[in-house]
């Protein structure tokens, strides 16, 4: 006899499956993304304008940002109106060294700024289903005979429109004491998305009327260029999202018990509970991959490099005794994380040499 629920416990049953893998523990690790630019030799930065219609925004968001990440001590040059007569390219012309020379910084940077934006329309055919008003007897999911109503295909026209648009600024980053351009580059970000039309009905923010301002579109460029151009001079905080270990699969039951307790606390920012308790869980199992891993997580999640060299020597652990993906992945994380963290100290450390300039509220120019 025919199990007729069998297809329709297989998909309950996968369902329950992908909910309990999808339900990993998590936690966020928090590390340092140095500067791509080497800016030797300056501690005081003063930010001039940004050509371009929409350099003003661009720079407001980029001085927004430097401010937020407290590597450079930053000069706001709006009020200085000599500043206006300093030109892009010319911007290491000795006839501005004088204007320079009043902002007591020890580095000037300025930009310029493009941007393009466009909209094409059109319509789609799309497929819709329409009820024919027939009927027709069919069994429901718990078996049952129920009427359904036989359905049809039409096509239908719908409006869509494709947003495109970038926006790229340049730089150059200027040295007041040698006098010459230490870094010029460009950034650029691009949108390219279509509402309306075969994505009407998608759920994904693709709507029609979900089309935004043309400004706005230009607004989020900014702010991602923004982002862009202070992480090629300064460092930056990054975040990772990584999985803890509870042992389901390998692990002794009282192991298990204080992997999962370790991740409680954690969770709940104890971490040095957390660590105990599966410093506890490797005495009882030496070659422990989740505790050795585990423990690797929260000496990266402490950051400074000491820790970072711990989490290294656990994650080898735990990629010798497990072959899980998530291992592997820490492992390779937490090199790119030692090397970044050591360019960022050097980077600091050059910064610290840097001598303090004086009188630098000279000139109604204000400092933060």
């Amino acid at each position: 006899m025919k199990n007729h629920h069998s297809p329709f416990c297989c998909i309950i049953a996968l369902m329950c499956i992908l909910i309990i893998s999808g339900c990993a523990e998590q936690t966020v690790v928090h590390g340092i993304k140095p500067a791509e630019i080497s800016m030797e030799g300056i501690k005081t930065l003063a930010v001039l304008r940004f050509d371009g219609k929409y350099g003003e925004t661009v720079r407001g968001d980029f001085y927004s940002k430097l401010g937020e990440v407290k590597h450079f001590d930053l000069i706001d040059t709006m009020a200085v109106n000599a500043l206006d007569k300093v030109i892009f390219d010319q911007i290491d012309d000795p006839r501005f060294l004088p204007v320079f020379d009043d902002l007591k910084a020890d580095g000037v940077i300025m930009g310029r700024v493009s941007a393009s934006i466009k909209d094409n329309s059109g319509i789609d055919q799309v497929e819709f289903k329409e009820g024919t008003g027939k009927y027709e007897k069919k069994k429901n999911i718990f078996g049952k005979m129920v009427d359904v109503e036989i359905m049809k295909t039409v096509l239908k026209p719908v409006k869509y429109t494709i947003r495109q648009a970038s926006l790229t600024a340049h730089f150059k980053v200027f040295h007041l004491s040698t006098k010459k351009i230490i870094a010029t580059s460009k950034v650029t970000e691009s949108f390219n998305k279509k509402y309306g039309g075969d994505k009407e009905n998608s759920y994904s923010g693709n709507k029609l009327s979900e089309l935004p301002s043309k400004s706005q579109t230009l607004n989020n460029l900014s702010y991602d260029v923004a982002s862009q151009l202070v992480g090629k001079i300064a460092p930056t905080r990054i975040s990772t999202t990584v999985e803890f270990d509870s042992g389901e699969f390998g692990s002794g039951s009282g192991v298990k018990d204080l992997l999962k307790k370790g991740i409680e606390s954690a969770k709940l920012g104890d971490w040095e509970t957390a660590m105990e308790l599966w410093q506890i869980a490797l005495e009882k199992e030496p070659e422990s991959a989740p505790a050795n891993y585990n423990l690797g997580v929260a000496y990266e999640t402490f950051g400074e490099l000491k820790n970072l060299y711990k989490a290294r020597t656990l994650y080898k652990k735990a990629v010798k005794s497990g072959d899980k993906s998530i291992y592997i992945e820490a492992l390779a994380r937490i090199k790119k994380s030692i090397r970044d963290r050591q360019k960022y100290e050097q980077q600091r450390k050059m910064l610290n040499n840097v001598p303090n300039n004086k009188n630098k509220d000279s000139g109604g120019v204000k400092i933060y």
